[in-house]
């Protein structure tokens, strides 16, 4: 039997002293590790702060909103001099102060729509600190798609729960999504499925205590992944701080859960770039790969143009139909209705072939789908890996 050797450093010089008595701890595990927060409210302020206290190598912290006074009452890395600024970039100060061995990226922006889905390939751990239905789902879809674990939290006053989401491992976030949960998903759409900019959402009442309770579990979970440890994919920690009950429950599995579809085979590009490949270029690719008759297809319509049948107006768009709100269906020449042009699909015929894919509103490290009949292929743009991921 092999014996592991206990190496125990000097607390005077080593941070991580302690860490070396737990028997399965590995520092050079943490520090050679990639986790993505999703989310830099009060949960995602505390899982940081844990991952910065235990030297995790890099952290990609990832939010679109900003601070405002009351995120203070919740949110240990925000200062009152924060007011007004981006919650990653807030954040990302914290951890480099707590720890600045700690390798920070802050990305701000609607992880539904604007992060390529090869990002997420390229991390050992995520974790997601949400407080909507519509950002967990497309995380689930994410994970599913590229075959990664996802950890979960949510919190309501003090009550908590934290569920591992390990794609063919048990239940989904999708499979625990009753009809209501899909009727409150589906309002921030209008009939045209435009985004409504302005829909009122309702804010949770939330404690700094049950944050740092169930971020403590989240971050854990995420140190197990880490290690290979084991956990338990598709159930759930319950926790209720009114009564310090505790307990894990089991989800069912749903048959047909739309979730549950993987992209295969990945094919990473390492010259593609989203900046830099055009349409024709991809399109050559996909060929390459698939035979003469192959297309390139989008998880999503992209509106290639607005067109005005009272003025007769038209406007170059190119820009993701969900990132579009309600306001941009009214021509601002006559105030008439627009009717949108749009695409999911290249066949070679197009007239703006010669567009780059970022000109197509596709983000760095996107995987686009190549077809040729039911033979297909996904083509990772890894090519803007160096650029998107920057440490700091």
């Amino acid at each position: 039997m092999s014996e592991e050797t206990l190496v125990i450093t000097d607390p005077n010089a080593d941070r991580y002293h302690t860490f070396g008595y737990i028997s399965w701890w590995r520092q050079e595990v943490v520090r050679q590790a990639t986790v993505m927060v999703i989310g830099a409210g009060a949960l995602g302020n505390e899982v940081l702060k844990n991952l910065a206290l235990m030297g995790i190598g890099r952290v990609v912290i990832c939010d679109f909103d900003t601070i405002e006074d009351s995120n203070l009452s919740r949110s240990v890395l925000f200062r009152a001099a924060d007011n007004g600024r981006r919650k990653v970039d807030a954040a990302a100060r914290g951890v480099k102060e707590l720890n600045p061995d700690v390798e920070v990226m802050a990305w701000h922006g609607d992880i539904n729509f604007e992060m390529g889905l090869g990002a997420f390939r390229h991390v050992d751990a995520i974790v997601g600190c949400l407080d909507n239905r519509e950002a967990r789902l497309s995380i689930n879809r994410f994970s599913w798609a590229i075959q990664r674990p996802w950890i979960d939290g949510a919190i309501q006053e003090l009550m908590g729960i934290v569920r591992v989401f390990w794609p063919g491992r048990g239940a989904c976030y999708e499979c625990t999504l009753t009809d209501q949960d899909y009727q409150i998903i589906g309002l921030r759409y209008s009939c045209p499925l435009l985004a409504r900019e302005n829909l009122l959402q309702g804010k949770v009442p939330t404690t700094p205590t049950s944050a740092s309770i169930v971020a403590a579990f989240q971050t854990q979970e995420a140190l197990k992944i880490i290690h290979n440890l084991e956990v338990q994919p598709g159930k759930a920690i319950m926790i209720n701080g009114l009564t310090n009950d505790i307990y894990t429950t089991e989800y069912p599995e749903k048959k047909g859960c739309l979730s549950h579809s993987a992209l295969s085979p990945i094919i990473e590009l390492p010259q593609a770039r989203s900046d830099k490949t055009t349409l024709t270029e991809l399109l050559a690719i996909a060929r390459e790969q698939l035979d003469d008759e192959a297309v390139l297809e989008f998880d999503g319509e992209i509106v290639t143009s607005m067109v005005c049948h009272s003025c007769g107006t038209e406007e170059p768009i190119f820009k993701k139909m969900a990132r579009l709100y309600e306001n941009e269906a009214t021509c601002p020449t006559c105030n008439g209705r627009r009717d949108m042009q749009l695409t999911h699909r290249i066949t070679g015929q197009e007239p703006y072939l010669g567009r780059t894919l970022a000109q197509m509103d596709l983000p760095p490290l996107a995987i686009i789908r190549g077809r040729n009949g039911k033979e297909r292929a996904y083509f990772e743009l890894t090519g803007d890996k160096e650029t998107f991921f920057k440490f700091v």
